[in-house]
């Protein structure tokens, strides 16, 4: 009669392949992520335009080959795991059902079963317990790791599909060109879409300003965020104050005077940055570092800027997210 291991658990194909298949699956994802790379970083010739190689895309790309494979190496190493258990669990049944077998026979034939043997049958009883429930343990385990990649996939692809924060990883091209107000306000408000060609010229420009590229980052950040919140700086509908009370701002006014600097009515987003900013430090602090940023700024644009052109900037999608969590804030009374 066979044991409940024996019955359910049936031998894999993959049982003594699963270094082999790690093997494959390695080399192949480091053959596509090679590929995708040379082609990303323009080192196909004709096939891609070339560009710098920015740090943070450096990180991107390390982390996107070794995460997989940690995974596949990781999962490969439960697998045999879970196979060894497997096979000690149906020796030790066979033993036990042996041991079950050679007492049932001795008490038929009236002769009387040592103290020890039963010892040994309890043991053994114990150990399959044991290793039945390693094997679940393990299961659970490879389930969490599966679940853990996928949701790390999805996360990549949700990034990969919001254009305002991806452009600030650029990294500047060497250009002779000064950086002019036009430039600017094109840069805070980042590129369209991957064809903003434009867009992508004024933010290689922008960073290479000390200052400029500080807020450029903190705005990536803060963006991200709130777009984990569905908050969206094309969806909301600003009225923006006029240059006058930008400019008073700038000087340091605060309150109820600078009320309607803080130009975006909008209680939904509101409710939901209140709710995280309760619960998410990094939250907080990501908000607290652009709106210093931005006011650092503020002080130095408003200096030569015309009246036009404070109140585009307070238009763009980094003046909007400065209103909006401005007032998220208090800083508008």
């Amino acid at each position: 009669m066979l044991g409940p291991l024996e019955k359910v658990t049936p031998r894999s194909v993959f049982e003594g392949r699963e270094i082999v298949v790690a093997t494959i699956l390695s080399i192949v994802w480091v053959i596509l992520l090679a590929g995708y790379g040379a082609g990303y970083f323009g080192l196909l010739g004709d096939i891609a335009e070339p560009r710098d190689a920015a740090f943070l895309e450096v990180i991107f790309f390390l982390i996107v080959l070794v995460l997989p494979l940690a995974f596949v190496w990781l999962g490969s190493a439960l697998i045999r795991r879970s196979f060894q258990i497997q096979d000690e669990a149906r020796r030790l049944e066979r033993e036990v059902r042996d041991l079950r077998a050679g007492g049932s026979a001795q008490s038929q034939s009236g002769v009387s079963q040592p103290r020890i043997k039963d010892n040994r049958v309890e043991t053994l009883q114990q150990r399959v317990t044991e290793l039945t429930n390693h094997i679940k343990q393990m299961e659970t385990t490879i389930t969490s790791v599966r679940q853990m990649q996928a949701a790390m996939q999805a996360q990549t692809s949700t990034s990969a599909q919001t254009p305002e924060p991806a452009a600030v990883a650029s990294t500047p091209e060497p250009s002779d060109q000064p950086m002019d107000w036009t430039d600017l306000l094109r840069a805070l408000n980042f590129p369209r879409d991957e064809k903003d060609a434009e867009g992508f010229r004024a933010l290689r420009l922008a960073k290479r300003d000390e200052g400029t590229g500080q807020l450029l980052r903190a705005a990536e950040d803060i963006l991200n965020l709130l777009a984990q919140e569905g908050i969206y700086m094309d969806d909301l509908r600003p009225e923006i104050a006029p240059a006058y009370d930008w400019r008073m701002f700038a000087e340091g006014t605060r309150g109820s005077d600078v009320g309607t600097v803080g130009g975006i009515l909008a209680p939904e987003a509101m409710k939901r940055i209140e709710t995280r900013k309760e619960s998410d430090q990094i939250f907080r602090d990501t908000s607290l570092h652009f709106l210093r940023r931005f006011d650092i700024m503020l002080k130095n644009f408003t200096e030569g800027a015309s009246d036009a052109q404070i109140q585009l900037l307070a238009d763009t999608r980094t003046g909007r997210a400065f209103m909006l969590l401005g007032r998220a804030a208090g800083m508008f009374g």
